[in-house]
């Protein structure tokens, strides 16, 4: 990047653009245009250089509010200085130029002394506003906004504040699969809600860009209440302006106890809670406790191991055998995953899966059990068997990701298997981001020869809105369903479902079945398929191996 010393005059009049450049030629190059849309031109070829534009408001083509318009849109120019020259005294005209972004006014007396120390104050200001000011999204960068915290923390004895650590979800799998033009765009949005919402409150606040996606807002308040209702205002007017995926912003608020307290303790509360929002549907802000901070500690602990586990294959796929209720025989299984670490200690996938889900590092683990369940099957084909289909979770955290259906077409590829051995499970929830997404990804699907499943139907509340809009193969129900106490209900629902999914040729599978009462009842309701501890439990894939070949006898 050049050094900036460059000053575009911008005006129709020759004589007035010769006028500023004699007075400022000793000190600066000095760049000319005669109207908004050559300057425009000229801006963009020397952005980099150009220390402060001089505007003319009246000229042809593009007038100075019109370039004024332009460049107030476009944050690479948003530290550029630009100074009005005016002929006249106009209060509208000075208050519309001041409205676009204009930060000072020049008099066409042409009085060199006056030029001078107004254009090197605009310079100087647009310096310091560089250092203090983040460029994309125009708030406190995080060394002014940690200052004007601590002051304004010092000087509020007998005030109550709160720390609010705000941020995108899964912002780096949006900006690594939408690209970082995306990503800056999404960002530079995010501070401008952060920024107007922050204007119009009407006590004591410091807003900054702490890092990436993240924001942080300091605040006297009165009421917990008025927490929550500014940042549902944030997180609702955010969704507004992104509607090509599925987005959500987190907020983990702390009500700072000391006014004291370090600032690195206050901001590590608050992004503790906010770790807590990550990856919940139903709420998406929450407030500090103890037992939060114990519980993130944790996490972080699998975290610190997480890459070193799947690159040394600790992570060891299962394999829980489905059971054709008719002839009660096993009929393909579900892969599923468990964290066997060096020592042989078994991590239970309660522990890790939801955590994976909120960082994104489910990604990585679905595609390492992709792998190795197709592994497994290119393994039974060579030894002259013909497997039964394996079911594999699709996390829906692969809907941020526009090339994961490529990725499961090329693995079969890459085995030579046919994609009727793969089958494909999402659970319900993941269907209600984007129903018009996903009616294309199961049509893809379905193209390409996969079977897809619904996991967990009859946990939300659009169940069969989604059998109505979305062509899916097989519908599971966890036996869950028959919660104590409501277990006669359940059953004439279950036996709805049954009846239902029959009627539209869909096979059902119960999972979660461990009393032999449950079996008897599946069957005689006509259930095609169970799933759970009654038959067998998730087992090795040595184990799965020995109970299909011992069928096949």
């Amino acid at each position: 990047m050049g050094k900036k010393n460059q000053i575009l005059v911008v005006d129709d009049s020759k004589f007035n653009r010769t006028s500023f450049a004699n007075i400022l030629k000793n000190d600066y190059e000095i760049l000319e245009a005669e109207n908004g849309k050559d300057a425009l031109w000229v801006l963009g070829k020397n952005k980099d250089t150009i220390a402060l534009v001089i505007l003319d408001l009246v000229m042809p083509v593009m007038d100075g509010f019109g370039f004024l318009e332009v460049v107030g849109k476009m944050e690479e120019y948003r530290y550029i200085p630009i100074i009005v020259s005016t002929t006249d005294d106009n209060e509208e005209n000075e208050k519309r130029c001041l409205e676009l972004g204009a930060w000072d006014f020049l008099s066409k007396t042409f009085h060199p002394d006056i030029i001078n120390f107004r254009v090197k104050n605009a310079i100087d200001k647009s310096k310091v506003r560089e250092l203090e000011y983040d460029a994309l999204t125009d708030v406190y960068t995080q060394q002014k906004f940690s200052q004007a915290t601590r002051e304004m923390l010092d000087n509020g004895k007998g005030k109550k504040f709160a720390y609010i650590h705000f941020d995108v979800e899964r912002f780096k799998i949006i900006n690594s699969f939408y690209g970082s033009k995306e990503g800056d765009r999404l960002i530079s949005k995010v501070g401008q809600v952060v920024r107007e919402t922050m204007e119009c409150y009407e006590k004591e606040c410091t807003y900054g860009r702490i890092t990436g996606d993240i924001f942080g807002i300091c605040l006297e308040f009165e009421d917990v209440k008025e927490l929550s209702d500014l940042v549902e205002k944030m997180q609702n007017q955010i969704k507004r302006f992104f509607v090509l995926y599925y987005l959500e912003t987190t907020a983990g608020i702390y009500v700072i106890e000391d006014n004291s307290m370090e600032l690195s303790a206050i901001y590590e509360n608050a992004n503790l809670v906010a770790q807590k929002c990550k990856g919940q549907y139903l709420f998406h802000e929450a407030f500090y406790t103890k037992e939060m901070g114990e519980k993130v500690l944790r996490e972080q602990a699998i975290m610190d191991t997480m890459d070193a586990a799947l690159q040394d294959e600790q992570f060891i796929v299962y394999f829980q055998p489905k059971y054709e209720l008719k002839k009660y025989s096993p009929s393909g299984a579900e892969a599923l995953v468990r964290w066997q670490k060096k020592d042989g200690t078994i991590v239970p996938p309660s522990e890790f899966i939801p955590l994976f889900e909120r960082n994104g590092f489910i990604i990585k683990l679905d595609c390492y059990v992709w792998e190795k369940v197709c592994q497994f099957i290119r393994k039974e084909l060579d030894a002259g068997r013909t497997p039964e289909p394996i079911s594999v979770n699709v996390s829906r955290v692969h809907l941020y990701n526009p090339k994961f259906l490529e990725t499961l077409v090329d693995l079969v590829e890459k085995y030579k298997i046919s994609p009727k051995y793969l089958n494909l499970e999402l659970t319900e929830s993941a269907f209600f981001d984007n129903v018009r997404l996903m009616q294309n990804a199961v049509k893809y699907l379905h193209k390409a020869g996969f079977t897809v499943f619904m996991d967990d139907f009859g946990s939300g509340y659009s169940s069969l809105n989604i059998l109505k809009d979305i062509d899916l193969d097989v519908i599971k129900i966890d036996m869950k369903f028959l919660s104590k106490g409501g277990e006669e209900k359940g059953m004439k629902i279950l036996e709805a479902v049954i009846t239902m999914a029959k009627s539209l040729h869909m096979p059902v599978i119960a999972e979660g079945v461990e009393e032999k009462q449950q079996v008897q009842m599946l069957k005689r309701l006509g259930c095609h398929y169970i799933q759970g501890y009654y038959f067998a439990r998730p087992m090795p894939q040595e184990k799965y191996c020995e109970l299909i070949i011992k069928k096949d006898e």
